[in-house]
């Protein structure tokens, strides 16, 4: 055997990469495959919140609370709060309010707000019933167990509902 230098006797011996074994190589791939699956999830995911956000219609198709008052005849002279009474017997604070759509469907129900007489001796109710959804031409509200009232679109998202019951 060659005898070797000083220099090459204290030098360490040549670096050799070690391989890499199979289980570890696999490991190292094996992460770009859930980053890969979630990548495609979230594309997917917000491709499907886009499509329902499109098919959702437009800002003014968006759910309004419809608001409005219920007129009943009352006392003449009369003053504070009020209820109905005899054929109107059923109407008071927290009475049903069904709102239909134009295809006779019930969307929407809310209940009636406490009475109290106006300057007219009418025992006024607030209405308010929230998440109607927009959409019909026209609706029909039902106060209790009373008939329908039919408002169209803008009268009910406007605010402009009044229902007169025992009144001209």
């Amino acid at each position: 055997m060659p005898e070797k230098s000083l220099d090459e006797r204290d030098a360490p011996p040549p670096s050799v990469p070690t391989p890499v074994s199979a289980r570890s190589a696999r490991e190292v791939r094996s992460y770009g495959v859930p980053a890969a699956w979630l990548t495609a999830g979230i594309a997917i995911g917000a491709g499907a919140v886009a499509l329902a956000w499109n098919l959702s219609g437009s800002a003014d198709d968006r759910p309004f609370t419809l608001v409005g008052q219920v007129q009943v005849a009352g006392d003449p002279g009369a003053s504070g709060p009020c209820a109905g009474d005899h054929e109107f017997g059923d109407l008071d604070k927290g009475a049903p309010v069904t709102v239909f759509d134009s295809a006779d469907r019930v969307v929407a129900t809310g209940s009636l707000g406490g009475g109290t007489y106006d300057s007219f001796a009418r025992c006024v109710f607030p209405v308010t019933v929230r998440g109607v959804p927009d959409g019909s031409k026209s609706y029909a509200v039902r106060i209790g167990l009373h008939g329908k009232t039919e408002v169209t679109n803008e009268e009910a998202r406007t605010g402009s509902l009044i229902v007169k019951l025992g009144l001209p």
